[in-house]
C-alpha cells in the first residue's frame, strides 16, 4: 500500500478513504479542485479499455510523445494526462515547436521526444540560457517502448472467452516489438549533463528509494507492475558529479543489429558544471527519476524521468505513475515565483527542435526587407497598385466567346465586276457581243440563242469568218481594229478615247 501523507496531489482523482491513496494535505484548494478533473479523465481510460474489451479494438491509437491533440489525448502513449496535471495546478500551457524568446518567458518545459538522440549544441545554449534566469524546471522524459504491451496484457485478463485468444495474440505481437525496439537502442552522445543507458533488460519496479520514495511510497501495490527500460547515469567525460549512490552499471547497446546512434559530428559538451541527484530508484539502484542542479542555473533545475511508460495516458490508470506525476509537479510549483507559471510542452527529438536566436543590436532590414523601408517603401507602393492595375487588364473575360464576322478579301466576284466596269467604260461592248456569239457558236455550236448574233446576208456557208486580231497600233489593250473588206459589220473605232465621259460621242461617230 502506497504512503502519500507528505504528498500534494495535482492529478490523483482518487477519493479518500479509498485504500490507495490517503492525502491529509487539506490546505491547497487547487489540490482538491483537480481531483473532478482527474476522476473524469480515469474514468474515460477506463471505459475505454471496458468497450475494447467488449467491442474489440480496431483502430487503437499508439502514438507516442504528443501531449494536445487527438494523439495526445486518446493515444494509449500520450501524455495528456500529464499535461492535465500541470493545468490543473494553475499553469498556462502551450505547444512549443521552436525555442524562440518567446518561449523564454515559461517557468517550465516539460519534454517528450519521440525519438532519443544527442542534443544539438545550439539547444543546449540555449536551454542553459533558459535555465539562468533562475526559478525554472526542465522536465527530460527518456523515451522508451510505450504502454502498448501492457495495455494488451491487462484487456486479455478481462477479456471475454471468445476474445481471449485474439487479445493473447496482440499482447505477443506488442511484446515482440517491444523487444525489437530495445534490441535496437543505442546510447546517444550526452551534452554534459547526463547520459541514458539503455539497459540489457528490462527491470520490474519492486521497492522504491532515492529523496522522492517518501512521499510517493516505498512499497508499490503488487497488483500493477512496473518496467524501466533506462539507467539514468552522469557523465563521466562531461562536467556532471557521481550520485550519491551507486546506479547501474554502464551497458551497451544490445543486440547484433543495433544501430549506431544519430549523433551530429558536432556535438559537444556543455562547459557548465553540473551537480546530479537520484531522486527515485528501484531495488537494485537504477537511478528511475534524477536532477541536475548548477550554481550558474540561479535555482533552477532538470528532472529526468528514465521512461515515457511511466507517464503516458495508460500509465495514468495505474496509482504510481499518478503519484510521480503529483510529484514532479509540486516540484516544479515550488521552484516557480510566477503568480501565473506557464509551461510549454515539446515532442521533437533534440535534433530536430530548431532554435531562434536574435542578433544583438537593432534589428536592420536585408533582401526583401528594403522594400518595407524609407524611401523604398513609397516607391513600393506605388509599383503594387501599378502591378495590380496590369493584372486587371490582362484578367481575361470569361463567357461565350463571340463570332467576329471578317471581309473577305480574294473575292473573284469583285474581279470581273471591275473587268466589266472597264469594258463599259471603253465602249467595248459591241466587241464582246461579237466574241462571245463566236465562241458559243464554234465550240458549243449554237445558232441561235441570247448570245448568238444573227449572221451577215453575204456570209458563206463554210462558217464563220475568222477573228482578226487587234491592230499593232491599237490604243486600247484587247480591242481589235477596223475588220476588213470580207466583213459587214459595224466597225468599232480603236482609237477611242477610254474616258468615261466621251463614250457617248464615240457610239455617236
Amino acid at each position: 500500500m502506497m504512503h502519500g501523507s507528505h504528498q500534494s496531489t495535482y492529478l490523483s482523482g482518487i477519493p479518500r478513504g479509498s485504500g490507495i491513496c490517503n492525502y491529509k494535505d487539506e490546505t491547497k484548494p487547487s489540490v482538491l479542485a483537480s481531483r473532478c478533473a482527474a476522476t473524469r479523465l480515469i474514468a474515460i481510460i477506463g471505459a475505454l479499455l471496458l468497450t475494447s474489451v467488449t467491442i474489440g479494438c480496431g483502430g487503437l491509437a499508439t502514438h507516442y510523445g504528443d501531449s494536445s491533440g487527438r494523439n495526445g489525448e486518446q493515444s494509449l502513449n500520450g501524455f495528456g494526462a500529464f499535461r492535465q496535471a500541470f493545468k490543473n495546478a494553475g499553469f498556462e500551457h502551450r505547444d512549443v515547436s521552436r525555442l524562440s524568446n518567446r518561449v523564454l518567458k515559461n517557468d517550465v518545459l516539460v519534454w517528450t521526444p519521440s525519438n532519443y538522440r544527442s542534443f544539438d549544441p545550439q539547444v543546449t545554449r540555449w536551454l542553459e540560457q533558459w535555465l539562468a534566469q533562475g526559478d525554472r524546471t526542465l522536465v527530460f522524459v527518456i523515451p522508451d517502448s510505450g504502454s502498448e504491451a501492457d495495455y494488451w496484457l491487462d484487456a486479455s485478463k478481462l477479456a471475454p472467452p471468445e476474445q481471449r485468444l485474439e487479445y493473447r495474440r496482440r499482447a505477443a505481437r506488442s511484446i515482440n516489438q517491444r523487444m525489437q525496439w530495445r534490441l535496437n537502442r543505442s546510447t546517444p552522445v550526452s551534452n554534459g549533463w547526463f547520459v541514458g543507458t539503455p539497459l540489457p533488460q528490462s527491470h520490474t519496479i519492486e521497492q522504491l528509494g532515492g529523496s522522492w520514495a517518501g512521499a510517493i511510497g516505498e512499497e508499490l501495490d503488487g497488483s500493477h507492475s512496473y518496467t524501466v527500460e533506462w539507467a539514468i547515469e552522469p557523465d563521466a567525460n562531461g562536467t556532471s558529479a557521481p550520485p550519491t549512490t551507486a546506479a547501474a552499471a554502464n551497458q551497451n547497446s544490445t543486440g547484433p543489429v543495433s544501430p549506431q546512434s544519430n549523433n551530429p559530428p558536432n556535438s559537444s559538451i556543455t562547459s557548465t558544471p553540473v551537480s546530479m541527484q537520484p531522486r527515485l530508484q528501484d531495488q537494485s539502484g537504477t537511478v528511475i527519476v534524477a536532477e541536475m542542479q548548477s550554481k550558474q542555473w540561479s535555482g533552477s533545475q532538470i528532472i529526468v524521468v528514465g521512461g515515457g511508460s511511466l507517464l503516458t495516458n495508460y500509465a495514468f490508470t495505474k496509482p504510481f505513475p499518478r503519484s510521480l506525476a503529483d510529484q514532479i509537479v509540486s516540484v516544479a510549483v515550488k521552484s516557480t515565483t510566477s503568480s501565473t507559471p506557464r509551461a510549454g510542452f515539446i515532442s521533437i527529438d533534440a535534433q530536430s527542435l530548431p532554435v531562434s536566436e536574435s542578433k544583438p543590436g537593432v534589428p536592420k532590414a536585408s533582401g526583401w526587407e528594403l522594400l518595407t523601408t524609407w524611401p523604398m517603401s513609397l516607391v513600393t507602393v506605388h509599383a503594387a497598385l501599378l502591378g495590380l492595375v496590369i493584372c486587371l487588364m490582362l484578367l481575361p473575360s470569361l463567357g461565350r466567346a463571340r463570332h467576329v464576322r471578317y471581309h473577305a478579301k480574294g473575292n473573284f466576284g469583285d474581279h470581273l465586276d471591275a473587268v466589266a466596269t472597264l469594258m463599259n467604260r471603253a465602249g467595248g461592248e459591241g466587241f464582246a457581243r461579237h466574241r462571245i456569239s463566236e465562241y458559243m457558236r464554234r465550240i458549243h455550236g449554237e445558232t441561235q440563242g441570247p448570245w448568238v448574233l444573227a449572221e451577215p446576208e453575204h456570209a458563206t456557208a463554210s462558217g464563220p469568218p475568222p477573228l482578226e486580231t487587234p491592230s499593232a497600233v491599237s490604243h486600247s489593250p484587247g480591242l481589235p481594229a477596223k475588220p476588213t473588206a470580207g466583213h459587214t459589220h459595224t466597225a468599232i473605232d480603236t482609237h477611242s478615247s477610254l474616258d468615261p465621259t466621251d463614250s457617248d460621242t464615240t457610239a455617236n461617230s
